[in-house]
């Protein structure tokens, strides 16, 4: 009862924070929200199923720009994001196809080329999404930082909830876990291997090109280096350091490690700030192996 109760409290601190932070810290949680979407479907894809990628920020450049190029010609915001999240899925379910066969380093390394794939033709696709010039002034309407703020944490912990449910509570949670540990176990019992990894490359294409688009329609202007596979490393850092397979915990990281970095700035040099940075995360993951998700579930238990 105390573990739900402090639960109730964290969250009900983070609905108040736009009465206590000024407009640039609220503009960091959001974005760290946002973030916090493409940690999940790593989640879902290399702690539920075993899956690793490194070309998640592939599937959120699909999403962000799909939203940016069809609002630019008219498309109203809500449908525009719907295609993004779509086709991200559908280039989930073509990327699946091949990788879901593929395991360990080989799989690492295919999908690694999938996000160096997706930033090449959104640099040199200069007629479409203008290139490193970039999409500015993206039509998505004007709405103030406060009511964003409380969209993106409705939508962080519907999604959350759902994972926590798939996780612990649903059939689907338990067959996803026996492809995880035991493949072959899994298909002795009937499970279709192959298409479970195919279901969990479509919807975890999903989610990320769901953070895509909405940090389309929150930023209003995209460059192709904000999906390059630099961002794909600093999203499975954000899963790692929350605990590979905790949705809560990568939640926690996706905001710890996006909010932290920019208070580190009184530090000055940037080299001083990233090696702080550094040592933070090295801390965590020396001294925390499960992550923060590990340390959670510990306290609930």
């Amino acid at each position: 009862m105390s573990s739900r109760i402090l639960l109730i409290a964290a969250f009900a601190v983070l609905a108040a924070l736009p009465l206590i932070f000024g407009t640039f810290w609220i503009n960091m949680v959001i974005n760290a929200l946002i973030f916090s979407l493409a940690v999940f479907s790593i989640n879902l894809l290399t702690g539920f199923t075993g899956l690793l990628s490194f070309g998640q920020a592939g599937f959120v450049g699909i999403g962000a720009y799909t939203l940016g190029v069809l609002t630019k010609q008219g498309t109203p915001p809500l449908f525009a994001g719907l295609y993004g999240v779509l086709l991200a899925m559908l280039c989930g379910f073509l990327l699946g196809l091949p990788a879901a066969r593929l395991k360990g380093h080989y799989l690492a390394i295919g999908t690694l080329g999938f996000g160096i794939l997706i930033y090449q033709l959104l640099t040199n696709s200069v007629d479409i999404t203008r290139g490193p010039m970039g999409l500015i002034g993206i039509p998505t309407g004007v709405i103030d930082k406060q009511t964003w703020y409380l969209v993106m944490l409705a939508v962080c912990l519907t999604l959350l909830a759902a994972l926590a449910y798939i996780d612990r509570y649903s059939a689907l949670g338990v067959i996803l876990k026996m492809v995880r540990h035991d493949e072959i176990a899994a298909q002795a019992s009937g499970i279709n291997v192959f298409a479970v990894k195919l279901i969990a490359f479509t919807v975890s294409a999903g989610f990320a090109g769901l953070s895509g688009a909405l940090f389309a329609a929150y930023a209003r202007f995209l460059t192709p280096d904000l999906f390059n596979e630099q961002e794909s490393f600093r999203y499975m850092m954000m899963a790692v350091v929350g605990g590979i397979g905790s949705p809560l915990g990568g939640f926690v990281a996706s905001l710890v490690l996006t909010i932290i970095p920019e208070g580190l700035r009184a530090l000055g040099e940037d080299n001083y700030r990233l090696l702080v940075y550094g040592t933070m995360v090295l801390f965590v993951l020396w001294f925390l192996p499960a992550g923060i998700g590990g340390l959670i579930e510990r306290q609930r238990r």
